[in-house]
């Protein structure tokens, strides 16, 4: 609602049925968003699957219900994408720590993030890309989907499948704001705090699924 840039629609899917849908913000989005109420087990990957179907914009950002944009993050996008039509373009994020046991959560700091450095080769051994700072040229993406089987790592499995055919720009803006909280009480818990048990395993299984590209990356692996 607070984005300088306004040619966009907000496709909003909400797993659970428990909760309320937000009345008064989808009332200040009018025009300019759909609401979609899944049904099945809850999950980010399904989610993603459905808003994904759903959206005919020429690119498609996924923002996760933890994180945000700063306000001119897609004016900024929007300029970039301009003059150039990458089919993956990641830009660089902030981490902002807070504690979640007060309403509204308590802010307790904030650190810029770059990760310019970040290369193709880079992804096929680790992911330090959030989900939130990709912006997906739809037609690149159009055949591919989330696998809702996977315990953790969906969308660097995601990632993964589009590098097999398209390569990552970068734009050095830091719009996205990663939040971040303690897991010491409920209010906090996020799913990725719950699920350091899994780690290797999904990693060798995506090892696996998607080969290193060459000797280098094999080796990194191995790491």
């Amino acid at each position: 609602m607070a984005q300088t840039w306004r040619d966009f629609t907000v496709v909003v899917v909400s797993d659970s049925a428990r909760y309320v849908a937000p009345y008064a913000e989808l009332q200040a989005l009018e025009g300019r968003y759909v609401y979609i109420l899944r049904g099945g087990t809850p999950g980010p990957a399904a989610s993603r699957n459905m808003g994904q179907a759903v959206a005919d914009s020429r690119y498609i950002l996924f923002l996760d219900d933890d994180d945000s944009f700063e306000p001119d993050h897609l004016a900024v996008l929007a300029g970039h994408l301009q003059n150039a039509d990458p089919a993956l373009l990641l830009c660089d994020f902030q981490v902002r720590n807070e504690d979640r046991t007060t309403s509204p959560p308590q802010q307790l700091s904030t650190m810029a993030v770059s990760i310019a450095d970040v290369t193709d080769d880079s992804v096929f051994v680790r992911n330090r890309i959030p989900n939130s700072c990709i912006a997906y040229r739809r037609d690149a993406i159009a055949h591919l989907r989330h696998d809702t089987a996977l315990k953790l790592y969906e969308d660097w499995d995601f990632l993964l499948q589009c590098l097999r055919t398209h390569r990552l720009a970068h734009v050095a803006d830091s719009g996205v704001i990663i939040h971040k909280s303690s897991a010491d009480a409920p209010q906090n818990m996020r799913r990725g705090n719950g699920s350091d048990d899994k780690i290797v395993e999904v990693m060798l299984a995506l090892y696996q699924r998607h080969p290193a590209p060459n000797n280098e990356t094999r080796i990194a692996r191995q790491s």
